[in-house]
């Protein structure tokens, strides 16, 4: 997955600015696991693991690698209707 659909959301509320600075010093490639949705009839795309690797990617100057979430994740989402989807993802729709 090489760009992001919709704006990019998170649930992340905290981040360690040391790991973030850490990782940003170490490493060239920030893997970040995403979903996209669309919630209220508006595309989004779920940052749903990878909060710190992102930000170092960004104090980095660098673009991360988005990959999609895991199977097991997918097939859980999946097993949910789409009002079960927007549900479980719209206290999530914050900046």
């Amino acid at each position: 997955m090489s760009t992001v659909k919709g704006q990019l959301i998170s649930s992340q509320r905290f981040l360690d600015e040391a790991k973030v600075a850490d990782k940003a010093s170490r490493f060239k490639r920030f893997i970040v696991s995403v979903y996209p949705i669309v919630i209220r009839g508006v595309q989004y795309t779920i940052l749903m693991d990878g909060h710190h690797n992102y930000a170092a990617a960004k104090l980095a100057g660098v673009e991360p690698d988005y990959r999609p979430i895991t199977k097991k994740v997918l097939r859980i989402i999946g097993g949910m209707s789409e009002r079960e989807r927007e549900a479980f993802f719209i206290n999530n729709v914050t900046v």
